[in-house]
C-alpha cells in the first residue's frame, strides 16, 4: 500500500515550496530529490535532502547545494 505525505523545502532555490509526495509501506517518503529533476536535462540540479518531520506531520527537506547530474 502506497500512502501520500505533505512536504516542506528549506533554504535553496526552491525555498517554501510545499507538496504532497509519495511514502512507501515504512512511512518514511523519498530520502532525497532534486529540482528540476535530472530527466529534465537542466544542470546543475537543486538537491533536497529528508531533514525533520514537523509536529504537524508535514516532513522538512534541507536544501543540500546545486549538484550537476552525469549522464
Amino acid at each position: 500500500m502506497q500512502q501520500h505525505v505533505h512536504a516542506e523545502l528549506i533554504g535553496g532555490p526552491e525555498d517554501g515550496r510545499s507538496f504532497i509526495i509519495p511514502a512507501p509501506d515504512t512511512d518514511l517518503p523519498l530520502g532525497q530529490f532534486t529540482f528540476p529533476s535530472p530527466r529534465d536535462g537542466e544542470a546543475p540540479c537543486a538537491r533536497y535532502d529528508r531533514h525533520d518531520r514537523r509536529s504537524d506531520g508535514v516532513w522538512r527537506y534541507q536544501y543540500a547545494g546545486e549538484h550537476n547530474i552525469l549522464r
